[in-house]
């Protein structure tokens, strides 16, 4: 089963599609025109959009470590692909064209999300590496 697991995580190219499509997901959401700004919704005391930012870069670092696993520093690179992803896409939204507003706690979730999927991953296959499994 771990030999499976390894393979299928060697096989770049899926992940990679799956990296190109979820990247794509994230740029058309956050640069699209909004519906209706004036409604803003609340989950437990965070604001809805930071939940969404902070959930939608946990599984894009993820994905990103997925598709950078056969290469060496796999997780600076997906750290920094994530991050300079949304940094990016948050500095876009002060062009007056897409309609949208930058905000530093966007910024914020997007990082730590980005910053629990890497620490998740490194977690996971450093516990997979000691029962010997990687």
């Amino acid at each position: 089963m771990q030999k499976l697991i390894l393979n299928w995580l060697q096989a770049k190219s899926v992940f990679k599609t799956l990296a190109w499509c979820a990247t794509l997901i994230v740029v058309y959401l956050t640069l699209k025109t909004p519906i209706d700004t004036n409604k803003e919704w609340y989950f437990l005391f965070f604001r809805g959009d930071l939940v969404l930012h902070f959930v939608c870069y946990f599984f894009i670092a993820v994905i990103y470590c997925l598709a950078f696993f056969t290469y060496k520093f796999y997780l600076k690179k997906a750290f920094i692909y994530a991050f300079f992803l949304g940094l990016i896409l948050e500095l876009l939204q002060l062009i007056s064209f897409f309609q949208r507003h930058f905000d530093i706690q966007d910024l914020f979730a997007n990082l730590l999300g980005v910053s629990l999927g890497i620490l998740l991953i490194h977690l996971l296959f450093s516990i997979l590496s000691k029962n010997n499994s990687f």
